[in-house]
């Protein structure tokens, strides 16, 4: 791949001339990206194929594929390095970062969304709490090119809708001044996902012995553990819990323990110990616990338009953004129909196994619950809603119909159209 060894060392050259400033490196990067063509010389299945032939790679920056599946170096200096990373998945995750650089998209297309994080409370170095607000929300076609800044500037996620995806990124090794490299939990959280305590980590695999093993008494002995613990290691105790709970819910179909008991007497012993902060971790989890609703739903459907409907509530909050994306991929089409069409085609979407459940996962959903969607989604209100509704249908079929407004309006999945 002389492709890349030569990008790289033009781009040495480049930075070299302005002495290594790392303020100019993202510029840098990118223009060399934009001007390049690199998405007309060389495929991703080039680079995989070219892999397979060598006998020694570039200095790989990460052996393990922590980031992307898999990572792959294909230019390596002191200064910086250039890496291919591919996407099967698509992550919500906000994060910022402790290096500079650039990325384009070689393969795919994602939704890209930039955020800022209005600080209100340092805890510690490694946690921070405040509040997080959406700055820009766009999609990123093959061929789009971004500047990574480091630190607070650049605080963002990557939601990849095509499996696979590839993107190029030129980047820096780790700046000491843009450390801690937060992660970022919706609403108001900041932590650092790279503090690496040897004593926690041991006790979190205890937690996990313990529940795997049925421990009767694991509850107690967490609860001892909440009770003594700071604010950090309480919020990745409760992470813990919450993800062995979660998998243990075939357990609890039968009985066996109950998870919301569990975590309600975890949280009560947090907060005894940390008061109102607690706030700020049951607002992430609450956040957590939407997206893994609508994660769910995405995993059960293959049409490839209802999957980019939901990763939009996955990742965007706000009609009006959501109307936006939908227009740039569909530039012929009213978003507001085919929010409707997508809503009504979901509805009728049975999940495997389930001869009940529906993609939505509001059961029944028929032609009056869709016409409640199709008005609280144009804004109205309930009563506005109601009226509506009494001009359409009998009087005999509107019984409980303030229940089924509710329904439609209360539903997680529904809920980043609503915001």
């Amino acid at each position: 791949m002389e492709l890349f060894r030569d990008l790289g060392e033009r781009i040495d050259a480049a930075w070299r001339s302005v002495d290594y400033n790392e303020e100019k490196f993202p510029g840098i990067a990118a223009d060399f990206l934009r001007n390049e063509g690199l998405t007309s010389k060389v495929t991703p299945w080039d680079i995989l194929e070219w892999g397979l032939t060598l006998t020694e790679f570039p200095r790989q920056k990460d052996v393990n594929s922590n980031f992307g599946d898999p990572a792959i170096t294909l230019y390596s200096s002191p200064k910086f390095y250039i890496d291919i990373y591919f996407w099967f998945e698509g992550t919500t995750a906000v994060h910022q970062h402790a290096f500079c650089g650039a990325f384009q998209v070689l393969h795919g297309s994602s939704i890209h969304s930039w955020y800022e994080f209005d600080r209100t409370q340092v805890v510690n170095r490694f946690v921070e709490l405040g509040t997080m607000s959406l700055k820009v929300c766009e999609l990123l076609e093959t061929g789009a090119v971004q500047e990574i800044l480091g630190g607070r500037q650049y605080i963002h996620s990557l939601f990849h809708l095509d499996s696979p995806s590839a993107t190029i990124c030129i980047r820096t090794d780790k700046s000491p001044l843009e450390l801690p490299q937060y992660s970022y939990f919706k609403p108001n959280l900041a932590v650092d996902p790279f503090y690496d305590e040897e004593a926690i980590k041991k006790k979190l695999q205890i937690i996990s012995a313990m529940s795997r093993a049925k421990r009767p008494n694991i509850d107690e002995c967490v609860n001892q553990l909440l009770a003594d613990s700071d604010f950090q290691n309480t919020f990745q105790i409760l992470q813990m819990a919450r993800r062995l709970l979660n998998a243990n819910q075939i357990d609890q179909l039968f009985g066996v323990g109950s998870a919301k008991a569990s975590l309600d007497s975890y949280m009560e012993t947090a907060r005894k110990r940390h008061g109102e902060k607690i706030d700020a971790l049951q607002a992430a989890f609450d956040h957590m616990d939407r997206l893994n609703v609508i994660l769910q739903r995405r995993g059960l459907i293959t049409d490839p338009e209802q999957r980019f409907f939901l990763a939009l509530l996955l990742n965007v909050d706000g009609k009006d953004r959501i109307f936006s994306l939908i227009r740039q991929r569909f530039s012929d089409v009213e978003p507001r129909e085919k929010v409707l069409d997508w809503v009504f085609d979901l509805s009728q979407t049975r999940v495997v196994g389930s001869d009940k459940q529906n993609a939505l996962g509001i059961d029944p959903f028929d032609d009056m619950d869709l016409a409640i969607f199709e008005r609280l989604l144009d804004g109205q209100s309930n009563e506005e809603t109601l009226d509506g509704l009494r001009s359409e249908y009998p009087a005999e079929k509107l019984a409980g119909i303030d229940e089924r407004i509710a329904k439609v309006k209360d539903a997680i999945i529904f809920a980043p159209l609503f915001d």
